[in-house]
């Protein structure tokens, strides 16, 4: 992985060259820092202001792409314009857009009983946090009590142990996620939704494991870039920390802006050029 500062004046060039750019953003530790709890993360009026700006910028397509349930995401984030992913990518909406994959919808009555019986075994006053979100689910145990880690480390063993073809889990910041098996995952989203603006260039953003299937369908063809370095990581590039997301998010619209104006220059000289050229 390569620094992405140490390498911006080269991939500024790039973003402003592309006539059109997809962003694909994760939300928790991406465009917000990650907090005790999913309901207690925010997004600062600083992220929200550079993502309207972007999305602004002209040729620019934001998606942002959670983990979350699609509601909520699109509720934490409050912008309208802009394409968004829940479950993974298990679900899609935005303007002129609407997916969901329909293997996910088999596993819905799977995924509640897991969840009913995690909440039985781990109610509130253990410190673990189970969300349902319908199409997957989270478990959080980043506030777990010590009383009950023993236990519940032996559950989740034996749950993750336990043969499926339907259901998988996988590891994440503190949360194990139960996913539908072969269902889309973030690789897959960003490609559809990529096929569907035109084949954009795209540049992805992300900071935890599920985020490695959008490096790693993109490697080779889009901007990667992970917050946080980490070896074996498929991203190209990398962030110290959430907070240079910001910073990044706003480099993104400058280049964009500024390879208008040079397009326009460009426009403009060269009308100039043919009148001086033409019979008088």
């Amino acid at each position: 992985m390569k620094s992405f500062w140490k390498n911006s004046e080269a991939l500024s060039a790039r973003l402003a060259a592309a006539p059109k750019l997809l962003v694909t953003l994760d939300f928790d530790g991406t465009l917000a820092a990650l907090a005790e709890t999913p309901g207690q993360a925010r997004l600062t009026p600083e992220f929200r202001s550079a993502l309207r700006a972007l999305e602004a910028s002209p040729g620019v397509s934001v998606f942002i792409l959670s983990g979350r349930a699609l509601q909520s995401v699109r509720k934490l984030v409050g912008l309208r314009a802009l394409y968004y992913g829940g479950n993974h990518g298990i679900e899609i909406k935005g303007p002129g857009f609407s997916w969901r994959d329909g293997k996910a919808a088999k596993a819905r009555s799977l995924v509640t009983g897991i969840v009913a019986d995690m909440q039985e075994r781990f109610p509130p006053g253990t410190g673990v946090l189970v969300e349902n979100k319908v199409f997957s689910a989270s478990v959080h145990y980043r506030n777990i009590k010590a009383a009950y880690r023993r236990g519940f480390f032996n559950r989740m063993k034996a749950l993750m142990a336990a043969p499926s073809a339907i259901l998988k889990w996988r590891r994440g910041h503190m949360v194990f996620e139960l996913l539908p098996r072969g269902a889309s995952h973030k690789g897959d989203a960003v490609i559809l939704l990529a096929r569907q603006l035109g084949s954009p260039l795209s540049i992805a953003v992300g900071d935890d494991l599920t985020d490695e299937d959008m490096f790693k369908a993109l490697a080779g063809s889009g901007v990667t870039v992970r917050v946080g370095r980490k070896a074996g990581s498929n991203a190209g590039y990398f962030l110290s920390e959430q907070t240079e997301v910001l910073r990044l998010l706003r480099l993104i619209a400058a280049a964009k802006d500024w390879g208008k104006k040079w397009e326009q220059q460009l426009w403009s000289h060269s009308n100039s050029a043919r009148a001086s050229r033409s019979p008088k």
